[in-house]
C-alpha cells in the first residue's frame, strides 16, 4: 500500500528536480537579500527560505504517509489531467488558461472523467476556486515534470514572498519589534506548514502579504506606485477567485485603516471624536455596499450578508455528519443558534482551541501549541492591564485597529462556520499572524513586557536567525 501512494506523488524525477527547483529558488532569494540594505531584513531571507524548503519537504511525507491525498491529491491529480490534455492536443493550452472552470461541454472533461480518481477530480474542479490551484499549477508541472515537491515548492514560495511582504510592510512602521514581527509572519509554524503546500492556503496567504505591501508602497512610502498598483489589480483578481471572503474582509479592514489615519490628523479632539464616529459609521457603510455588490455574481453568492448563518449552520452540520461516521475525527460543536454566542465561541475557537486535551492526532499538537501561545498572552495581558485596555488599545494606532477588524471579522467568519479542528487549522491561517501582531504590539503601546517564557521563544528564533549578527548594535526607535 505504501508503494502504491509513493507512486502517486512521488517518483524518480524528484531526486533530480527538487535540488535544482531549491537551487533556482535559492538564487532569486540571493538577489532580494542582496538588494537590501538592512543587515536584519537581509538575514531573514535566508532563514526564511530554509525553513520554508523544511516545511515543503515535511508536508510531502506528511501527505504520503499520513494525509495520504486528500485535497492536495485531488490538485495534484486535476494538474496532470491537464498535462495529458495539453500533450494530446496542443490547442487544449488555451483552455486551460481561458476556462475558469470545468463544465459539462469542455474539452478538457474527458481527461479529468476518466483519471482513475471516478468523478472526484471532474466534480471537484466544477468550482472555479478549486480549478484554480491546479491552472497554476500546470506551468511549473511543465517544467519539473510533474514533481509533486516542486510544485509544493511553487507554491510555498509565493507563500513565503508574501510573509516576507507582510513582515516587511509592518517592520515599517515598528522597526524596533523585528524579531517579534518576523515570529507572527514568517516562523509561526502552523501558517508556513500549511502553506507549504499544492492548496488553496499558500495561494490566498501569498496574495495578502503583497496586497498588504502595495497598499503601504503607495499610501505610505510613496514608492513603487505603478508596479503596486497593477500588483493590487492583479492578485487582487486571483485571491477573489481563490477566497473571495478574505479579499472582503481586507478590503474593509484597509478602508478602516485608511480613515483611521486620516482621524489621527485631526488636532481637535471632539472634532476628532465625531469623525471617529463617522468612521464607523462609513466604514459599515462602505463594507455592507461592498460585500453586496462583490458577492452580487454566482461565484461569490454565498458570501452574502443574508446567506451567512444559512451556510454556517450547513457546514456545521455537514462536519458533524462526518464526524459519526468517521472515527477519530477532531469534530467540536458548538451547541448554540443564538448569534451573539455563535461569534463568541468562533472567535475562542480560531484563536484559542483545540485545547490540549481535544487533540486527537501530531498534527493536531502543533495547532494547539500556537492556541495557547495566543491564549497565554491573551490572558496575560488581559490580567495586567484590564479588559478594557484589550479593546480601546487598538483604537489607539491605526494599524493595530487594521490588524484587530481582521483578524476578529476573520475568526467570527471561519470559526462559526467550521466544526472540525483539522479544516480550521487551514481556514484561520490568514487572520492568525495579525491577531499575534496585534497582541504584540498591544503589549509595546501599554508598556508591558512579555512574559518571560515568550521571550525565550523570542530569543531561541533570534539565536537562529540573527546568529551572525550579534555584535550589530540594535537601534532603540520610537514607537
Amino acid at each position: 500500500m505504501i508503494m502504491q501512494l509513493g507512486a502517486t506523488f512521488f517518483s524518480e524525477i524528484d531526486i533530480l528536480a527538487f535540488p535544482i527547483c531549491i537551487l533556482l529558488f535559492l538564487i532569486i532569494i540571493r538577489a532580494k537579500a542582496n538588494n537590501n540594505k538592512d543587515p536584519k531584513v537581509r538575514k531573514i531571507y535566508y532563514a526564511a527560505f530554509t525553513f520554508k524548503v523544511i516545511c515543503v519537504a515535511s508536508f510531502a511525507v506528511l501527505t504520503e504517509f499520513y494525509f495520504k491525498g486528500g485535497d492536495t491529491g485531488l490538485y495534484y491529480q486535476a494538474t496532470k489531467d491537464l498535462r495529458a490534455a495539453v500533450s494530446a492536443n496542443p490547442d487544449n493550452f488555451w483552455l486551460v488558461v481561458t476556462s475558469s472552470k470545468l463544465k459539462l461541454d469542455n474539452p478538457l472533461v474527458t481527461f479529468f472523467y476518466y483519471d482513475g480518481y471516478s468523478d472526484f477530480t471532474y466534480g471537484y474542479m466544477g468550482a472555479a476556486n478549486n480549478f484554480l490551484p491546479p491552472r497554476l499549477a500546470f506551468i511549473p508541472a511543465y517544467i519539473f515534470g510533474n514533481s509533486y515537491l516542486c510544485i509544493c515548492m511553487c507554491f510555498g514560495f509565493f507563500a513565503l514572498g508574501g510573509a516576507i511582504r507582510l513582515f516587511k510592510s509592518f517592520y515599517y512602521f515598528y522597526p524596533n519589534l523585528y524579531r517579534e514581527l518576523s515570529l507572527s509572519t514568517i516562523f509561526l509554524p502552523g501558517v508556513a506548514f500549511w502553506t507549504a503546500s499544492l492548496l488553496k492556503d499558500p495561494i490566498s496567504f501569498g496574495c495578502i502579504g503583497y496586497l498588504l505591501y502595495g497598499f503601504v508602497n503607495i499610501f505610505f512610502k510613496k514608492t513603487k506606485t505603478w508596479s503596486s498598483i497593477i500588483l493590487i489589480l492583479c492578485l487582487g483578481v486571483v485571491l477573489y477567485v481563490c477566497k473571495v471572503y478574505i479579499l472582503l474582509v481586507l478590503v474593509l479592514s484597509i478602508a478602516v485603516w485608511l480613515f483611521a489615519e486620516f482621524n489621527k490628523l485631526i488636532k481637535d479632539k471632539t472634532l476628532r471624536s465625531v469623525f471617529t464616529i463617522l468612521t464607523f459609521i462609513f466604514s459599515a457603510i462602505i463594507g455592507y455596499y461592498l460585500v453586496t455588490y462583490l458577492t452580487s455574481l454566482d461565484s461569490a453568492r454565498e458570501y452574502r450578508l443574508d446567506n451567512l448563518m444559512n451556510n454556517a449552520e450547513r457546514e456545521r452540520a455537514g462536519y458533524a455528519a462526518v464526524a459519526e461516521r468517521i472515527q477519530g475525527d477532531s469534530h467540536f460543536v458548538i451547541n448554540t443558534s443564538n448569534p451573539v454566542l455563535l461569534i463568541a465561541n468562533g472567535i475562542i475557537a480560531t484563536f484559542y482551541r483545540p485545547f490540549f486535551w481535544e487533540i486527537n492526532s501530531p498534527i493536531a499538537f502543533l495547532s494547539a501549541a500556537e492556541s495557547s501561545v495566543f491564549l497565554l498572552l491573551t490572558l496575560y495581558f488581559i490580567f495586567k492591564k484590564g479588559l478594557k485596555q484589550f479593546f480601546t488599545v487598538p483604537f489607539k494606532d491605526p494599524r493595530i485597529l487594521m490588524c484587530f477588524i481582521f483578524s476578529f471579522v476573520f475568526a467570527i467568519a471561519v470559526g462559526s462556520a467550521t466544526s472540525n479542528f483539522g479544516a480550521l487549522s487551514r481556514y484561520k491561517i490568514p487572520c492568525t499572524p495579525f491577531y499575534l501582531i496585534m497582541i504584540l504590539v498591544m503589549y509595546k503601546k501599554s508598556n508591558l513586557a512579555f512574559p518571560k517564557w515568550f521571550e525565550k521563544i523570542v530569543a531561541s528564533l533570534s539565536s537562529i536567525v540573527w546568529k551572525r549578527q550579534r555584535r550589530l548594535p540594535t537601534p532603540i526607535l520610537p514607537l
